[in-house]
């Protein structure tokens, strides 16, 4: 008899669908490894969202902003939801601080405690974060005069995504660009290429994979081409300095590798990435491990993780994945 029959049906809320379709149907397939009955449903605030058509189930999830922790427990009780995995910046600290009420109803969240959302949403305070840690995050800095150097990034000190993002500046450039923000900070701005790292952190603080990956094709802040690479100190340095910082679940890290090929940390989000499906299909079983500890099983001592260097997502203006091997 497969063991996995006789393991709790989960039921996952997966939020903020928005057109997330690729995304939805990689953790279906990894929650479907851990019970070949495991459903997933999307859910949006917005009930017309572009991913409804594409899903087999979906559900209208109320809005967070006034929407109580009870309330949307009962929400997840009515319609049977055992698990959440939310999926944008904007509710993770919702969903942080309601996940005692979550748990209390029945419902698990991939979520990580208040305070490591907090670091991982506010740029200055995970920048100072990880230089406590002796991890090599490009420094932040409330005020230019603070920083030396001849170009400059300027950002929203909480912003999401790309949307605020102002890079290759001149100090002068970057002084007129910083009065169009609401908390800009002030970083140096670095020459290189850009890397993601997929990643999880079970509840006991141990990082299980990391998978690196080469943002090849950017688009509005999204990887459309990615594609897997190896280097050991990298995915042990990252998975080190997620679970530093209090990460427990799923999280994404962005880094700039420079010209003399230095790993140079941007930021580490606690969350999946629009482009963790071809982590997941590398083998990282974020979501498999996320059910088994929520299940109360004991995922052991983690053991070496291997995947393959060489592995590309590519991504059409459809939505639509292809994975081949370079």
């Amino acid at each position: 008899m497969n063991s996995s029959v006789s393991r709790p049906v989960p039921r996952i809320l997966f939020t903020s669908l928005s057109g997330k379709v690729s995304l939805f149907e990689a953790v279906l397939a990894q929650a479907r490894r851990f019970h070949p009955g495991a459903e997933v449903v999307g859910g949006d605030s917005n009930s017309a969202c572009h991913g409804r058509a594409n899903i087999e189930e979906f559900v209208e999830t109320p809005l967070l902003a006034g929407t109580s922790h009870e309330e949307f427990a009962a929400f997840c009780r009515e319609g049977g939801f055992t698990h959440i995995i939310p999926t944008r910046d904007g509710e993770l600290s919702y969903f942080a601080e309601a996940r005692a009420t979550l748990l209390a109803a029945g419902t698990h969240a991939m979520i990580s405690p208040p305070e490591t959302i907090a670091a991982c949403l506010d740029k200055l305070l995970f920048a100072e974060k990880a230089g406590q840690l002796g991890f090599p995050a490009i420094p932040a800095f409330e005020n230019l005069d603070q920083l030396d150097a001849p170009r400059v990034t300027v950002k929203e000190r909480r912003g999401a995504g790309s949307r605020g993002v102002h890079l290759d500046l001149s100090p002068e450039e970057a002084t007129e660009k910083a009065r169009e923000l609401s908390e800009p900070i002030f970083q140096p701005h670095l020459r290189g290429r850009e890397l993601s790292a997929d990643l999880y952190v079970d509840q006991a603080g141990r990082s299980r994979g990391v998978v690196l990956r080469w943002r090849d094709l950017v688009v509005d802040g999204e990887s459309k081409v990615t594609t897997t690479l190896r280097k050991l100190e990298w995915e042990e340095g990252l998975g080190e300095l997620a679970a530093g910082i209090g990460l427990r679940g799923h999280g994404l890290a962005q880094a700039i590798v420079d010209e003399e090929y230095r790993l140079n940390v941007i930021e580490v989000n606690a969350r999946l990435g629009g482009a963790t499906p071809l982590s997941l299909s590398c083998g990282l079983g974020s979501i498999e491990w996320f059910l088994q500890e929520a299940a109360g099983l004991d995922l052991g001592e983690p053991g070496p993780f291997d995947y393959p260097s060489g592995k590309r997502l590519a991504r059409d203006d459809e939505g639509r994945d292809t994975l081949t091997e370079i």
